[in-house]
Formats: C-alpha cells, structure tokens, sequence
C-alpha cells in the first residue's frame, strides 16, 4: 500500500511548493508579524475590521508553510537539501518500518524522505503554536464581521488554501499516528466545506476522518462519517463497508453492520475485507457461512471469467477446511487467470500442508510401527512433490515473494539428496532466500 500521506497527495493534487533552491525563512520577521497580529486584534479600533483577522490568517499559514521551508509532502529530497542551505544542521539515513528513511534536521524542524520524497516532518522550535487552529479561529471572525459580504472572495480563496494545508497536517498526524491531531485536522476540512460560501463536500475526506476517528478510538464519529462517505460515494474500493461494520461492533452493536457489508459486497465483490468480514459475521453468529456463497454465485453469474470470484468462493471453502472442494475452485480461478498468484499459491498451499499432515501423523506413530511409519511418509513426499508445479509457478510469477521461496526451499530441502537437480534447486532456493531477508 502506497504511504497515506502520498495517497492524499494523488487523491487530492495537493500543491508541491517548488521553492527557489537558496531561499532563506526569515523567522525573526515572522516573529515581528506575529506581535504586530497581536497588538492589531487587541486593538479596538483594528479588530472590528474584517481585513486585520484575514491578514492575521494568511500570516498564521505563512507561517505553517515557513515551518515547512516552503516546501510540502512529496518534495525532492535533492531540491530540499539546496533549499536548505546554511540551515541544514544534519543528515541521516535510518531505516523506519522495513524502509530506508533519510532524515534532514535543523534548528526548527526534523523531515522524513521516503523514495527521495518527502513524506512527513516534526516541528522542534515553532515560531507559533497551532496557526493552522488560528487561521480558522481568524477566518471565522473575520465571517462573523462581515456581514454586508464584502470579503466573500478573500475569505473563500483563503478557507481553500487552509483546507489544503489542514488535509497535509492531518496526513502528517497519520504518518505518526496521531490518529486524534489527524481527525481534528480531516474533520476541521469538513466544517470549511459545510460553510455555505463555499458549499464543498469534499468526499473522501469524510472517509478518512472516520479511519483516523476509529484508529483514535471515537467509534461513534466514525461510524456516522463511514455512513456520509458511502452516501456520497467514496468507499475506498469498498473498505468503508468493512471498516463501519468493524465500528459497530466497537461499539457492542453486533447486528447494524451487516446491511452494509452485505451491501458493500454486491458493489465491491473482490473486496478481502468485506468478505472476510461477512463470513466471520455468520461464523461469530454460529450459522453457516455458506450464505457468503450466495452473493459470490451470484456475482459469478454476471462475470462468469472473474478469477477473482472463483478465488473468494476457494477461500470460503478453504476456511471451512473443505480443502477438496477449495482446490478444485481454485484450480477454475487459475483457468480464468493464468498468470494469478495467489490462487496458484493457495491452491500449492493446500497441497503442501496435506504432506504437512501426513508427516504430523508419522511423528505420533510409535517407533515400533515402522511399516506405517514408513508408509506416511511415502504419503507426505508425495503430497510435497506434487505442490511443487503450483509453489513453482507462483514463483515464477512473483520471484521475490518470500512465502514462496521459504516454501521451494524447504521442499527441496528434503529432496537434496535424491539427485544432483534437486541439491541444485535447494541451494538456488537457500541463496534466494538469504537475499531476501
């Protein structure tokens, strides 16, 4: 999956700030800015005026921006360092959820570059705290004043530049998991589009304010922003449907949620997550999970060459440890896709673990029942022998999965000393393998 904050940077083209390499900030005349805003709204000649509390707005997001070096999620790491100049106190690389992380510190903030691009950031030394919380207290007053509408254009231009900055520190809160900073930001988004001057409902937001209100915990807020998102027709390819259900219950409400996934899965029939959800709702209620099989038949019927369908029909069946009937359909899903890994992988899985079975059953014959013992065995390296075309071709398929290499390894472990062949596919594999770590 894509990072969250680049998945917003696609979702909504937030602006990159293409900064003039060798620009400085000037925070000390920011500071002046800020004193000057302050003594203005004290003022009670000047804060009556809607013009001081919209320039105290756009100085509170030149200041988020200036914390920023004028820069924004998605930046060049190489462009960034020349912006930064004299101001760059040091540079590291360190490796953060299995990804190699370049980190450029300075004196006010810390930036996180993932893939040479910027990704996230810390605020260390901040001219002001919240301006972003500040420029919306700011516009509104400004609102609130003008009441004959003469700064309707100002106000509505600057809401739309502080919407896109709330959506890049509300990506930057996610980055961190400061799953509450990004709901307040994402749900602040949703108040400006509510304003009717601007009268935007900006769809996707709804959806992940619910994913940030649900990770922090606020199940009720989640629900009824899943519920607007699917209303307004931004389910994230169906997740919205599993996600509002996994939110009910949350809340200790068993039963609402199912409408939706059942709903979710008619629209998103190769959604995991909505299926999985679904049969784990009749398993949780002790009754058969072969109603999923309803819905599958039926999408079956109107795509009758979706591998995807025949793959979601084998997992049920799989999971209902039906594995007989689960090899034959994935066997139909590998007809309908040739070059479809995972049901390859299933389907050599399945296999694999038979001989897993027969190998568990020799190790509890007593030692004394050679004959049987043997015979097990003989059974397991068949079931082994025969995964093999399946575990291989899913290789083929996808070379650096490591599941599959872990798997061929292991087989032609057990067979490496049968030929020369199979001590060379084993070593093949063990080297793959180590290269994968």
């Amino acid at each position: 999956m894509k990072k969250f904050s680049i998945i917003l940077l696609l979702i909504f083209g937030l602006n990159i700030v293409h900064a003039q390499v060798g620009v400085q900030v000037n925070f000390d005349q920011l500071k002046k800015k800020v004193e000057k805003s302050n003594a203005d709204i004290e003022n009670p000649k000047k804060n009556i005026k809607e013009g001081v509390w919209i320039d105290r707005a756009e100085l509170m997001m030149e200041i988020y921006e200036s914390h920023l070096y004028k820069s924004a999620i998605g930046a060049d790491l190489a462009t960034f360092k020349l912006l930064l100049g004299g101001q760059l106190k040091n540079s590291v690389q360190e490796e953060q959820d299995g990804s190699l992380v370049d980190k450029l510190i300075t004196d006010r903030a810390i930036f996180y570059f993932a893939n040479n691009k910027l990704e996230k950031w810390e605020i260390l030394n901040p001219v002001i705290e919240n301006p972003l919380a500040i420029a919306m207290e700011s516009l509104n007053k400004a609102r609130e004043i003008d009441v004959n509408g003469k700064k309707v254009k100002p106000l509505k231009e600057n809401y739309i530049r502080l919407k896109e900055l709330l959506i890049s520190e509300g990506s930057n809160c996610y980055s961190f998991k400061k799953y509450a900073c990004a709901y307040n930001s994402f749900n602040t988004v949703i108040n400006i589009g509510m304003i009717p001057q601007l009268n935007q409902k900006d769809t996707a937001i709804y959806y992940y304010s619910a994913l940030s209100a649900q990770l922090d915990g606020k199940n009720k807020e989640a629900v009824d922003l899943y519920k607007k998102a699917i209303e307004l027709g931004y389910t994230s390819e169906g997740n919205a449907y599993s996600y509002l259900e996994q939110a009910y219950r949350s809340l200790g409400d068993n039963e609402s949620g199912l409408p939706y996934l059942e709903q979710g899965f008619i629209k998103y029939p190769k959604n995991q997550n909505v299926l999985i959800a679904l049969i784990n709702y009749y398993i949780n209620k002790n009754e058969d999970p072969n109603k999923v099989l309803t819905y599958i038949d039926k999408a079956i019927q109107d795509d009758p060459k979706n591998a995807s369908l025949y793959f979601n029909k084998a997992a049920i069946y799989d999971k209902l440890s039906d594995f007989e009937k689960a090899a034959e359909i994935y066997q139909k899903s590998i007809e309908c896709d040739p070059t479809f890994f995972d049901a390859y992988f299933n389907l050599g899985a399945i296999i694999y673990n038979k001989g897993v079975k027969y190998l568990e059953d020799a190790n509890k014959v007593p030692a004394k029942e050679l004959e049987r013992y043997d015979a097990l065995i003989a059974k397991a390296n068949v079931e082994f022998k025969n995964a093999l075309p399946y575990i291989l071709k899913a290789n083929e398929i996808k070379p650096t999965d490591k599941s599959t290499v872990e798997t061929l390894k292991n087989i032609y472990f057990r067979y490496r000393t049968e030929s020369d062949e199979m001590n060379k596919k084993y070593l093949e594999f063990k080297d793959k393998s180590e290269q994968l770590k």
